[in-house]
């Protein structure tokens, strides 16, 4: 009897354990791929195929990943567009890289403070002008430090690429097109600013408000509190469903600046979303025109 509770035992805890092993391996995102741990990056840091870009606006120079390259997001906006905070366009996205020292070939790991939109917003970036083998830092910065992870005050020598840039129209969308989508039952436009920001309590252009039929997520609610990891699929998928973004509908995301919308983009594309559209005007063209229809929960 004693011999068959310890053979019983023993299976029991060799079951427990290949479980967890395989627990451990499985995907935890339909794509996956896209996020990379402190503790894979940490194993690649001498990996020559591996490009790191640091994407904080401050603390680069007291501490940052080996070998990281620093990146200022603000280089990304067209200071000559009539629409605040939009994203520069092919051409001298392309020159940017290039003088950052961006390979087409090469894998490039983005991260930033952690509860941020700056490593999403170079990676939609990136995934817009071609570039596709891109990974973003589970918890970013804050993870790496929580990991105790190696630190450097140095930074690489910057040499200049040959890097290419082909926009895919598909991604982002206009003004006009966002009007259509209003009311199509095959479309859901998703507005991803804080819940005061929506309800037209919070006004950062001309009008306060959202763009009708549009549902409301804010960003962060993806992330965990502490070190900002992104919450598990399903904890995810049930907060996307609840607000009826599902798989079967093309996704329209919008913030105020296209930002916070980048994160978002990051998100569903994290979560296996395929029709996902970026309205890069946002709130600050469609609130700042007096001529586009708008839903304001503060004034009925």
């Amino acid at each position: 009897m004693r011999k068959f509770l310890f053979i019983l035992i023993a299976c029991f805890i060799l079951s427990t354990y290949l479980t967890m092993e395989g627990a451990a391996s499985e995907v935890t995102y339909p794509n996956q791929q896209l996020l990379i741990g402190v503790e894979e990056l940490a194993e690649r840091l001498s990996d020559p195929n591996l490009m790191i870009i640091d994407t904080r606006n401050e603390g680069y120079g007291k501490g940052h990943i080996p070998g990281a390259f620093s990146f200022d997001t603000k280089k990304l906006v067209d200071s000559t567009h009539p629409v605040e905070g939009y994203l520069i366009r092919e051409k001298p996205f392309e020159e940017l890289m290039k003088t950052l020292g961006v390979r087409n070939e090469v894998e490039l790991v983005i991260y930033d403070a952690g509860v941020d939109t700056a490593a999403t917003r170079l990676f939609y970036a990136l995934e817009l002008y071609g570039h596709n083998n891109v990974r973003v830092l589970n918890g970013g910065y804050a993870a790496w430090e929580a990991f105790e992870g190696e630190q450097s005050t140095t930074g690489p020598e910057v040499k200049t690429s040959h890097f290419k840039a082909k926009t895919s129209p598909q991604i982002e969308v206009d003004k006009e097109y966002v009007k259509s989508a209003i009311d199509n039952p095959n479309k859901i436009i998703l507005d991803v600013r804080s819940r005061e920001e929506y309800k037209g309590e919070d006004v950062r252009a001309k009008r306060g408000g959202h763009i009708p039929t549009a549902v409301n997520i804010e960003w962060k609610e993806v992330l965990t509190d502490g070190v900002p990891f992104f919450k598990v699929a399903d904890d995810i998928e049930r907060m996307l469903q609840q607000a009826g973004v599902t798989k079967d509908k093309q996704v329209i995301i919008y913030c105020q600046k296209a930002n916070r919308a980048s994160h978002m983009y990051f998100t569903l594309r994290l979560m296996g979303f395929d029709h996902i559209r970026m309205y890069e005007g946002s709130w600050q063209e469609w609130g700042n025109d007096l001529h586009t229809p708008i839903t304001n929960p503060n004034e009925e």
